[in-house]
Order: C-alpha cells, then sequence, then structure tokens
C-alpha cells in the first residue's frame, strides 16, 4: 500500500508531465494511483475531457468537493435528480470565482425549460447582471433561507442535465446595451486582459508578462482599451485604460458589449465576453482550464472563443506571435 507522500510525489510527477505537454504519461501516472484518493480520481476528470468525455470528466471532478478544489460546501435539500419540474422551485447555486458562476449561468434557462420556477444564488456584484435575465437572483449566503423543491450545484450542473460536448451549447445567454466608446476612425474596438484573480489555485501558469498583451496596440486598424481593474496593473497605458469606468459587472457588460473583439488570458472577463457572444481570443497555458481543454482553437462552451495555445511552458512566445498575425489578418493592419 503506498504511503501518502508516495501519492503526494506521483501527483507532483503528474503535475510535471503535464505541464510538459506529456498527458499521456500524465494520464498514466494517475491511473496508477489508487482510485480511491479524491486527488488522483479529480485530476483524471481533465484527461477524460480532454479524451472528449465531457460527462465521465465532470462526473471525476465532483470528486473535488471533498478536497476543497472544486465547488462548494453542501446545503441542506435534495439535489435535482432528473425529476419532474413543471411548477417547482429550483436553486441553481451558483460557486467558485466569478467566472465560474458566468460559466454555469448558462444552465438557468435550461431548468426553465423543463418547466422549473429557477431562483439562482451567486456573489452578490453578479446579482444585478444575472436578475437583469429574468431570474430571481439571491445572494449564495441567503440561499439557504430561500424555498425550493431542488437545487443543483452549478459547477455540476451540465453533468446533472448529463451534457456531452456534442449537447453543450456555446449560444450566448448574456445581454447588456453597449457602452459607447471612443475610437479611432475606421478602426476596430479590442479590449485586452492580462491577468486574472492572483488567489487563483495554478495562476503561476498563466500569467504572462503584460507587455506582450499591451504591445498589439500598435498594428494599425485598431484602437485598444484595457479591461484590467484590480490587480497587475500597467501605467502609462499607450491606450485608454477602464478600470475607473468598470465599477461593476453591468458596466463591465456594458463595455464589452461595446467592443469589436477582446483579447484575454483565462479570467472571468473572457467567460463574461463568450458569453456575450463578443468574439473572444483567449491565450491558454500549456494545461488549461477544463472548458479549454479539448485540443484545437474552438471550444464547445462558447461559439464565439478562439484559443491561442502555449506550447512550451514558461514561453508565450508563439502564443502571441498567432495572435498579432491573426489580429493583422483581422485588420488589415501591419
Amino acid at each position: 500500500m503506498q504511503r501518502l507522500n508516495d501519492r503526494d510525489i506521483l501527483l507532483d510527477a503528474a503535475l510535471g508531465a503535464g505541464l510538459n505537454g506529456d498527458f499521456e504519461r500524465a494520464k498514466q501516472i494517475l491511473l496508477s494511483m489508487p482510485t480511491n484518493d479524491p486527488r488522483a480520481v479529480f485530476n483524471l476528470g481533465w484527461y477524460k475531457m480532454r479524451d472528449g468525455d465531457l460527462h465521465g470528466g465532470l462526473e471525476n471532478l465532483n470528486a473535488g468537493r471533498f478536497i476543497n478544489c472544486f465547488g462548494s460546501r453542501r446545503i441542506e435539500g435534495k439535489i435535482w435528480a432528473g425529476e419532474d419540474l413543471n411548477g417547482k422551485v429550483l436553486l441553481l447555486r451558483s460557486e467558485g470565482g466569478f467566472g465560474d458562476q458566468v460559466i454555469n449561468f448558462r444552465f438557468a434557462n435550461e431548468f426553465k425549460e423543463l418547466g422549473a420556477n429557477v431562483v439562482v444564488s451567486c456573489d452578490p456584484q453578479l446579482s444585478s447582471l444575472f436578475s437583469r435575465h429574468g431570474f430571481i437572483c439571491v445572494d449564495n449566503i441567503a440561499a439557504e433561507k430561500v424555498y425550493y423543491d431542488f437545487w443543483v450545484p452549478s459547477m455540476s450542473a451540465a453533468y446533472t442535465l448529463k451534457h456531452t460536448y456534442e449537447t453543450l451549447s456555446g449560444k450566448p445567454y448574456i445581454k447588456a446595451n453597449p457602452k459607447k466608446l471612443y475610437s479611432k476612425r475606421d478602426t476596430i474596438k479590442v479590449g485586452v486582459r492580462w491577468s486574472g484573480n492572483p488567489e487563483f489555485e495554478h495562476e503561476q501558469h498563466r500569467r504572462f508578462d503584460p507587455s506582450l498583451m499591451v504591445d498589439l496596440h500598435n498594428i494599425s486598424g485598431t484602437t485598444f482599451y484595457s479591461l484590467q481593474r484590480d490587480e497587475n496593473l500597467v501605467h502609462g497605458l499607450p491606450f485608454s485604460d477602464l478600470k475607473d469606468e468598470m465599477k461593476t459587472w453591468d458596466d463591465t457588460a456594458e463595455i464589452i458589449a461595446g467592443l469589436d473583439l477582446v483579447i484575454t488570458s483565462c479570467t472571468s472577463i473572457a467567460h463574461l465576453s463568450a458569453a456575450m457572444g463578443v468574439e473572444t481570443w483567449v491565450v491558454v497555458p500549456v494545461l488549461p482550464y477544463y472548458t479549454w481543454v479539448l485540443p484545437g482553437e474552438k471550444s464547445p462552451w462558447y461559439d464565439a472563443v478562439r484559443l491561442f495555445r502555449q506550447e512550451v511552458y514558461g514561453d508565450w512566445t508563439a502564443p502571441f506571435e498567432r495572435v498579432r498575425e491573426e489580429l493583422i489578418k483581422k485588420t488589415g493592419g501591419l
């Protein structure tokens, strides 16, 4: 029987193999671990999804609930398991960071189509944005005081609904009135965001030098705007800095609605922009978040997304060269 520290060594080896792009070796290491180790089960979910098994992968990710790396604590009441929802109240309980909550807000519409009266609990900062789409929204903390017949943890909603990659919809599901933004004549309006939540567990793997993003502004035919708000700010930007105008998520959605293109790392802005149907280019690391795990430059989660993948861990040159090339093609600029 393997000792705990042996399992830690195997987990580190699997992570190292994955970061080096040796996904098959990483998967085999995880498969060699005991099937009752929730860390191995959780990490195998990523590889199942990469192999095309969304439902099986999400089932594995659920193991992360036991080690506090996926979702949140259980609340009172019955989790929906396929019962008739006509006339029933269903609580869709948002989980994770802002991006996770945006990703899974889409499923409120599916439960509504199944006949449920849907209540969405979420972070208070997202409540106004979500409630404008026809749903009662409550604070996550107050959710347990609301009456509901069933509830669904949002990060497992796709699993509960038995989605596969073939049934998952990438259509827009968040709307906002576009904010009028100043732009140079005959240019496309490009919003950029170079980093996300610094508390994200693997933030160090998706971080790059902001200059790689900022330097794209010199491509002719573009007007750039910074969507970086709270952290990793760059002072003296050579284009419009909108941080002071992004006071709420409603403000941010209106700004994004007024853009032609958003270029971002894997952040909540990427998910909001894509959920709104705005063309969104996401620069992702070798080991990307599970929404970007399928190989290729598209994602079944969002029709509006195009992915620019890091090829070598620690080296962001290749994806940004491709971003520059594609932006020049799009604008006809140099």
